[in-house]
């Protein structure tokens, strides 16, 4: 009987947390994005790295929030590290443009690179047009420092490693 009691309250509690989740998405299509922000960023505090991109994705298009590229780059950082496909891309965008970081296609390179390995055909989109902008010995440093980055397995630990950037 305790168990169950248990187990009724622990799905109580998250119903809230599955609302919010649904919310946030519909909020945003709807044009309402200061809620969806609000909701995002609760969300991005338990760790989820689609609304930590979507928290991004305000500042970078000013949603709800004052436009704020620097702001971005943190949120989308932060989901890329996470390993979340859609914030590499948009990460890898702001360094190849140089909004609210410096421009760097070797990073910009990475992020994409990486992006684009889990499948995000945007980001092969970019990765075509900024590997032309590089040197294949970039290219390969690029991959090399997204792999430690990431600590990704089956890359080898390389003395480069403390690099804070390709």
């Amino acid at each position: 009987m305790r168990l169950k009691v248990m187990a009724l309250l622990s799905a109580l509690l998250t119903l809230p947390a599955c609302r919010d989740d649904q919310d946030a998405f519909e909020r945003f299509s709807v044009g309402d994005y200061q809620s969806s922000f609000k909701s995002f960023l609760r969300r991005a505090d338990t760790g989820d790295s689609a609304a930590i991109n979507f928290v991004g994705i305000h500042y970078y298009l000013g949603l709800g929030v004052e436009r704020d590229f620097s702001a971005a780059a943190q949120w989308f950082e932060r989901a890329a590290r996470a390993a979340n496909a859609d914030a590499q891309r948009n990460l890898g965008v702001l360094y190849m443009r140089g909004w609210g970081v410096h421009r760097d296609n070797v990073t910009a390179y990475a992020w994409l690179f990486q992006s684009s390995s889990q499948g995000n055909p945007r980001a092969r989109e970019y990765l075509a047009m900024v590997e032309h902008l590089i040197t294949p010995n970039q290219t390969m440093q690029a991959r090399r420092w997204i792999a430690d980055q990431l600590d990704l397995p089956g890359e080898p630990h390389r003395p480069e490693r403390a690099q804070s950037r390709p």
